[in-house]
């Protein structure tokens, strides 16, 4: 679809010059214009009847004059076209702290690892992953993560971040999905301190800001942190809303009914109100990963993407005017040579 209404004109001189040019040629035209200019004379004094046919050769002229005169301004104007597209920017917020080494239910031996484990419950390193029987939290969180990431679409992009007392970007939002999955095995290095959402959602927006693009977008927080409530964690969810993104909070947590505290309720409340809230009790693979399930079945779904793309039309009409000069020329050898004229000067054409 072409907006006519946004054509652009890189040059002006060319108009200006144009301009003064014409202005002066009509004034030679008015005052000399049997001496200046014998042939557009021939051409008036041809008959009537035949006159438009007659005066077609000098039309062209100027027609083709002007053209030239467009080109010269670089005319410009923007094409826009709908686009059927499925493509996401996902921004991963992961809970990093001391809590997420707390061991689940999940036994280590029934499922299929894809990162060894290198720390243990407390500060302690892991030389021995065998040896701790239970699979930690954040160990279900990545785990799910590398089968939700392996599961993208061309044309995703990716960012991820782990959050404790601080912020840690690890993978800024990227399609090359590889470099992001190997981010995943750095995660022990971040486990510890403690938890501060608000800090990690003002990170994942600012860096939706700094990385601007035309997909659909969707921020994932996985958490198992009961945060309190504060104006800052406030503001963030109302950014969150202004900013027109799908969100989806992933609560790992053993309390996610009546017995659940003040705190987490007003948490999942305020985290409801803007966007998808899994509570995902029981953690387990399973778990986790059905809600990574549900969560790329809701954004999978086709939309329109307004694509708008600048054209130059400098070029194309430069060899439209090159193929009508040399049409023009072949015209004024031929078919409108004065001496084919049905009356030159009076006299009939041979």
């Amino acid at each position: 679809m072409i907006d006519w209404r946004s054509i652009q004109f890189a040059q002006s001189w060319p108009l200006w010059v144009a301009v003064v040019c014409a202005g002066a040629l009509a004034l030679l035209w008015f005052t000399r214009r049997h001496n200046s200019f014998p042939d557009l004379t021939l051409v008036d004094r041809t008959r009537r009847g035949r006159g438009l046919g007659d005066r077609a050769f000098v039309i062209c002229a100027y027609t083709l004059l002007a053209l030239l005169i467009i080109v010269m301004m670089e005319p410009s104007l923007t094409v826009s076209e709908k686009v059927q597209q499925r493509a996401r920017d996902f921004v991963i917020l992961v809970d990093t702290s001391r809590s997420m080494r707390h061991d689940t239910d999940a036994n280590r031996h029934q499922h299929e690892l894809h990162y060894p484990r290198r720390v243990g419950a407390f500060s302690e390193a892991v030389r021995d992953p065998n040896a701790i029987p239970q699979i930690a939290r954040f160990e279900l969180a990545r785990e799910s993560l590398f089968r939700f990431l392996t599961e993208r679409r061309s044309g995703d992009r990716v960012a991820l971040a782990y959050f404790n007392d601080d912020v840690h970007p690890v993978s800024a939002l990227t399609s090359n999905l590889d470099f992001v999955i190997d981010q995943l095995g750095l995660m022990d290095d971040y486990v510890n301190w403690g938890t501060d959402i608000a800090a990690a959602m003002d990170s994942g927006m600012s860096l939706l800001d700094r990385y601007p693009g035309n997909n659909r977008r969707a921020l994932i927080l996985i958490t198992d942190a009961e945060t309190r409530y504060t104006q800052d964690l406030e503001d963030q969810f109302g950014r969150l809303a202004n900013a027109g993104l799908s969100f989806y909070l992933l609560w790992i947590t053993a309390d996610a009914d009546e017995s659940a505290t003040e705190d987490a309720l007003n948490f999942t409340t305020l985290a409801d109100s803007a966007g998808t809230v899994f509570a995902v009790k029981d953690p387990n693979p399973d778990n986790i990963q059905d809600a990574l399930i549900d969560i790329g079945r809701l954004e999978s779904y086709r939309y329109d993407e307004q694509r708008h793309r600048t054209v130059r039309l400098a070029e194309p009409l430069l060899k439209i005017a090159r193929i009508a000069f040399l049409v023009w020329l072949l015209l004024g050898a031929t078919i409108f040579h004065p001496s084919l004229s049905r009356r030159t000067f009076g006299t009939q054409a041979l």
